[in-house]
């Protein structure tokens, strides 16, 4: 007679919980990664952005700098040149000889809003003609961006520019070098160039 097998007790396991130190040492772990992570992307964030800050201020350097460089080699004769400034005669157009107020050009720095602005006569202002020996700096501070002289602003976040002459009489002056400044985000650029000036004396 087969005798049946008794029935193992049932054990209990005790199914324990999380202390409040694992817990905590489980959020300082998650805290740690978080930051780790977080400062990974701010890192590739700045870096992306610097050189975006980079490539937009060599792009300003190149537009700067053609546009200086075409001014100069376009221009007659440099009448005048101080910190910051060129005068030039753009074109003898009536065959006189001597500058007029329709042909002046000026390239000016404004070191205080960190700006470069060309300032060129409007059409068909009324003229007036100068000598060469006149001061050509008094001459154009008296109507430069006024309605007749109007200014266009060439380059912003400029923090200096400087103009270099082959000779110490402007007028006398074949090569302009220049050197200018460029700010922008962290990284600043310098452009720097040159051109040649026709030098046409007057006949």
């Amino acid at each position: 007679m087969m005798t049946a097998k008794p029935r193992n007790k049932r054990t209990s396991t005790n199914v324990r919980g999380l202390t409040l130190l694992e817990l905590l040492l489980a959020l300082a772990g998650t805290a740690v990664i978080g930051s780790a992570v977080a400062m990974m992307l701010t890192g590739v964030a700045y870096g992306t952005q610097t050189d975006k800050d980079l490539r937009t201020l060599i792009t300003r350097q190149m537009a700067l700098r053609a546009r200086l460089e075409a001014e100069v080699r376009e221009s007659r004769l440099l009448l005048d040149q101080g910190a910051g400034y060129l005068i030039l005669w753009s074109e003898d157009l009536d065959g006189s000889g001597t500058p007029n107020k329709t042909e002046l050009q000026v390239i000016e720095f404004d070191a205080g809003t960190g700006v470069i602005t060309r300032y060129a006569p409007a059409p068909l202002i009324a003229d007036a003609t100068y000598t060469l020996s006149d001061n050509f700096r008094t001459v154009t501070n008296a109507y430069k961006g006024d309605a007749t002289f109007p200014g266009e602003r060439w380059a912003s976040g400029v923090s200096s520019l400087e103009f270099t002459l082959d000779d110490a009489d402007p007028q006398l002056a074949g090569l302009v070098s220049f050197r200018v400044g460029l700010t922008g985000g962290e990284v600043p650029v310098t452009a720097i160039g040159a051109a040649a000036i026709r030098n046409e004396a007057s006949p």
